[in-house]
């Protein structure tokens, strides 16, 4: 075995493997959508984050859109706004639960598409 071999192995890990081998869990999905869409739910552990990347496109004049990680349990959120094009949303400090993300527009008829990864600790 040579004497960084276990150092390559890490580097070459895809972001999804990473988050799995620190104790976590991470999905890919797209998004299409007018006014609201939510995704699909998520353990995450008391203290734990959760990183929303998003790569999307939508009218210009439609530059960000609601991101809002809910409890589904409790009902509790807590929104922020992503900016439309290349962006990454964390929340940190999260109570343990069963989460979704719901993604809200204000713009009636303008759709925001695109790609989007989820991270979090579970």
């Amino acid at each position: 075995m040579k004497d960084n071999q276990h150092e390559q192995l890490f580097t070459e890990l895809t972001p999804e493997a990473a988050a799995v081998v620190e104790g976590g869990g991470s999905f890919k999905s797209t998004v299409n959508f007018d006014t609201f869409l939510t995704s699909r739910s998520f353990n995450v552990r008391s203290g734990g984050t959760i990183k929303l990347i998003t790569d999307t496109k939508s009218a210009r004049s439609n530059q960000s859109f609601g991101v809002i990680i809910r409890n589904v349990n409790t009902n509790n959120s807590n929104g922020k706004l992503a900016s439309v094009g290349k962006d990454t949303t964390t929340w940190t400090n999260i109570r343990g639960g069963k989460y979704v993300i719901d993604f809200r527009d204000d713009k009636d008829r303008v759709f925001v598409t695109g790609n989007i990864r989820v991270d979090y600790t579970s």
